[in-house]
């Protein structure tokens, strides 16, 4: 769909300044797609995008260097170190 509207000066502007204060190159349709969306998503007119799932390493290592290989391994080993 393709929409032909005239924005009041004062959103015209914020836009305008919203633009030119980014660092990475963005252009009217985008801006005005993602605040669509936006406003759309949180009256319930579309549905929560999904998120995405973000696994990040932790601090310290569990001390196992193998887990990802020898799993089933380390697991048994692990039963045997709590059991005793």
């Amino acid at each position: 769909m393709q929409l032909n509207t005239e924005l009041p000066d004062h959103l015209a502007q914020a836009i305008a300044d919203y633009i030119q204060d980014q660092t990475d190159p963005t252009d009217l349709p985008d801006v005005l797609q993602t605040a669509l969306e936006t406003f759309l998503t949180e009256r319930g007119y579309l549905s929560q995008p999904k998120k995405r799932l973000r696994i990040t390493p932790a601090e310290q290592g569990s001390g196992y260097h193998n887990t990802s290989i020898e799993h089933d391994q380390v697991l048994a080993n692990l039963d045997q170190e709590h059991l005793v």
